[in-house]
């Protein structure tokens, strides 16, 4: 969030070796939710209805960030398309058209390059931009401007749901897992097992702050949710995780290795002591734990 404020600054400070900056979408809404948890106020919806194109506020930082790259001819560089290549060509086809429907927005706000997780998505990335700078297209003085993008922080619309709350778990579970494999950023469909075809999205540490961070705000302020209109407690998101852990187990089938079994488990506890900190507005980073740490963890009672 700070870096919000200080973009200008931090090409002057780079400069000759400053490319230009980069949309960091996700490490940007995972600082925000940090900066607001303890605002009652301010209690996020669920994750996936929290995008950049339906958040004016989160657009206008981005349309800032356009407006100093181009003042200082620098480059403006967009999001990450995060969908990963799937054996379903139907997946393909759709992770492409949402793609293309992102890097069009991003176009038309002036960013230049994006970039992805995964080569294959590559050219349905790159053709929006290509298409609109092809066409004679170029940014309009105001947009260069960025004085006439200042920075506010509104609250968010959107539901708040179990369900949600839910899918924030599998995701952080998940992503714990692979970090106890040593793998910084993992593909996750947050909804395996569910009807449904969709790609798995590369989920990083941010993603896992954005669901730690909105389990935690949930908890603090004791939110009901709006689809079975209970209320956010230790115990109900102790149940949802105990649950998400078994059903992850379940589907890895009978030819899972004890070790799978024990890493997802050991994630239930590592999950449950990170929910636990940002509770108590510790935001601690994963990475600040040592392998022995996270073992510590995993052998102690539960954190709730």
């Amino acid at each position: 969030m700070p870096a919000v404020f200080q973009m200008e600054e931090m090409l002057f400070a780079l400069g000759d070796y400053a490319a230009g900056l980069n949309a960091a979408r996700w490490d940007l809404k995972a600082s925000i939710l940090e900066y607001v948890m303890h605002d009652k106020e301010f209690v996020w919806p669920d994750r996936f209805d929290v995008t950049i194109q339906n958040t004016e506020f989160m657009s206008n930082i981005f349309r800032r960030l356009v407006a100093v790259c181009l003042k200082h001819n620098a480059v403006p560089i967009g999001g990450m398309a995060t969908a990963l290549p799937s054996k379903d060509e139907e997946v393909n086809i759709e992770a492409a058209k949402s793609i293309k429907a992102d890097k069009e927005w991003e176009a038309n706000q002036g960013f230049i390059r994006a970039w992805v997780a995964h080569i294959y998505h590559m050219d349905p990335a790159s053709e929006p931009f290509k298409k609109l700078r092809e066409s004679g297209w170029e940014p309009t003085d105001e947009m260069k401007n960025p004085d006439n993008y200042p920075v506010k922080i509104d609250n968010l619309n959107g539901t708040l749901t179990k369900e949600g709350t839910r899918q924030n778990i599998r995701t952080l579970l998940e992503y714990i897992e692979g970090w106890l494999n040593g793998r910084g950023a993992k593909g996750i469909d947050r909804l395996a097992g569910k009807p449904g075809k969709r790609p798995a999205l590369m989920e990083d540490l941010a993603t896992a702050r954005i669901s730690t961070g909105q389990i935690a705000q949930r908890i603090i302020h004791k939110s009901f949710s709006e689809d079975t209109e209970q209320e956010h407690s230790y115990k109900l998101v102790k149940e949802i995780i105990l649950d998400e852990t078994k059903d992850i187990i379940k589907l890895l089938g009978e030819n899972a290795s004890d070790d799978q079994i024990n890493k997802y488990e050991d994630s239930s506890k590592i999950a449950m002591q990170w929910i636990k900190n940002y509770t108590e507005f510790n935001f601690r980073s994963l990475g600040s734990y040592s392998r022995k740490d996270l073992d510590d963890i995993a052998n102690e009672k539960d954190a709730f």
